[in-house]
């Protein structure tokens, strides 16, 4: 369980109605104590320069709320079965695992799969970068995403995966099947061997100018958006 901060009114308030695990309220000014009266949380004033220590000098505007965080356990995925779960393969960079978890709520998704070792983890900077993309979503780490992956598939899962080669499909023609998982690799490395050796079909976002290949947040956004718009068709 790790201890998170989460700065900004909105981002707090909208934690409180999530009925996420907070564990206490920090506050700027004693007016905005109205907020919390029907509430059972612990409520503390402190300075904004204290507010802004938690939250690494993020933009709290005088809300900050504490967050005891826990990964959900993996064989809720098993058994409640969503259409759809990205897993994140060793994404490193913390800007791009929450820009990515931001574009993954907009887009609907509900569940995310991270690796235990060698990946960014889920902090205050994090749910910064998110804008409060994380609240309602699942996040789950596991020991193996070979396993996971092969045992996804024992659960009838098609999966797919982010890569560019020559064997891959447009997203703009790919045809999905559900339930699946959707594979984003590493900045640099892109899909490891082992996860990519259950991915069922390759995809990518066809390019026409100089640049090698897009910010993996950035394919994210495009890539999740049409998985969105193809499972509501």
């Amino acid at each position: 369980m790790a201890k998170l901060f989460i700065g900004g009114k909105n981002s707090t308030l909208d934690a409180i109605e999530s009925k996420l695990n907070l564990k206490r309220i920090y506050l700027s000014k004693k007016e905005n104590l109205k907020y919390f009266k029907n509430t059972n949380f612990k409520v503390e004033v402190l300075s904004n320069l204290e507010l802004s220590k938690l939250t690494n000098n993020a933009n709290h505007q005088g809300f900050v709320a504490e967050l005891d965080f826990t990964y959900s356990d993996i064989n809720k995925i098993y058994e409640s079965k969503p259409k759809i779960v990205l897993v994140l393969d060793h994404i490193m960079d913390t800007y791009n695992l929450g820009a990515i978890i931001r574009s993954a709520n907009a887009a609907g998704i509900k569940d995310i799969v991270m690796p235990k070792e060698n990946c960014a983890d889920i902090t205050s900077n994090v749910l910064k970068v998110s804008s409060g993309g994380f609240i309602g979503i699942n996040f789950y780490k596991v020991s193996s995403l070979n396993a996971f992956l092969n045992k996804l598939k024992k659960h009838s899962y098609w999966i797919y995966g982010s890569m560019l080669d020559k064997n891959s499909t447009s997203y703009y023609s790919a045809k999905y099947n559900f339930p699946m998982a959707f594979i984003l690799g590493n900045e640099e490395k892109g899909i490891s061997k082992s996860a990519l050796v259950e991915v069922d079909e390759k995809i990518h976002i066809p390019q026409s100018g100089s640049v090698e290949s897009l910010n993996v947040s950035v394919a994210a956004g495009i890539l999740l958006f049409d998985i969105k718009h193809k499972v509501n068709e």
